[in-house]
């Protein structure tokens, strides 16, 4: 019984590592999916908590370098997840506001912001720029949507209120619409925040996709090839390349 967990550990650890860039991102994306279906099916919304806990152990528990502490950790984070979800909806019950939705959101949006530090540091440590770290710095961009996403609805939790100026009830999918519209700063128009945390955050959030498109990854893409100290590498050999290997050239 004991080989089996620990093989299935093993797997793990191989899956949320380094070499995997795309797990995270995935997973949060289905998580926003399944939260987006959540309140219409409780299927959902339990495949949602489970994400979470995955998503929790990827972006905060991988971290741990103690063995123990991380083992604890490993086992202990469902059910952190679960008493937050239960205290967040004995609290909307209490005080009979949407309080249980808005610290979901912001625990969502807390780890949505671990996974893009967890890639971006990935990016800011890479020794050589390879088309590795180019697909880090894109899955930054595309999570950074995400993230205020979660923000937006977080917003509208706190105030109470519909976020858009076209009215209550919009469905969740018209806040990941809206975010990654204003990240790539299109402006349709066709929604807009209704107060102003809501217009706040969206400036914020153009800003951020904009500068970030002209500065990190415009950086990046030019150094392609390069070695931190500015030599040129070939990219056959950067990709097979690993950190210790180009640390000791």
């Amino acid at each position: 019984m004991e080989e089996p967990r620990r093989r299935f550990g093993r797997r793990w650890l191989d899956l949320t590592s380094e070499n995997h860039i795309l797990v995270a991102p995935l997973i949060s994306l289905a998580a926003f999916i399944c939260i987006a279906l959540g309140n219409k099916s409780i299927v959902a919304a339990l495949i949602a908590l489970l994400l979470q806990s995955a998503l929790f152990q990827i972006a905060v528990v991988a971290h741990i370098r103690q063995p123990q502490v991380r083992r604890i950790a490993y086992m202990t984070a469902p059910f952190l997840i679960i008493a937050i979800v239960i205290i967040a909806g004995a609290l909307a019950r209490l005080v009979g506001v949407d309080s249980g939705r808005f610290v979901l959101m912001v625990f969502s949006a807390g780890l949505t912001l671990g996974v893009i530090v967890r890639i971006f540091g990935r990016v800011a440590k890479a020794p050589i720029i390879n088309a590795g770290v180019v697909v880090n710095a894109v899955t930054v961009y595309l999570m950074l949507g995400l993230f205020f996403a979660y923000v937006y609805m977080s917003l509208s939790a706190a105030a109470g209120e519909a976020f858009f100026a076209q009215g209550p009830n919009q469905p969740t999918t018209v806040f990941l619409y809206f975010s990654y519209i204003t990240l790539a700063t299109v402006g349709y128009g066709d929604f807009t925040p209704a107060f102003n945390a809501g217009r706040f955050a969206a400036v914020a959030e153009g800003l951020m996709g904009q500068l970030y498109l002209v500065t990190v990854l415009a950086l990046i893409v030019s150094n392609l090839g390069r070695q931190r100290n500015g030599s040129m590498v070939p990219l056959e050999k950067s990709s097979d390349t690993t950190p210790d290997d180009s640390l000791k050239d």
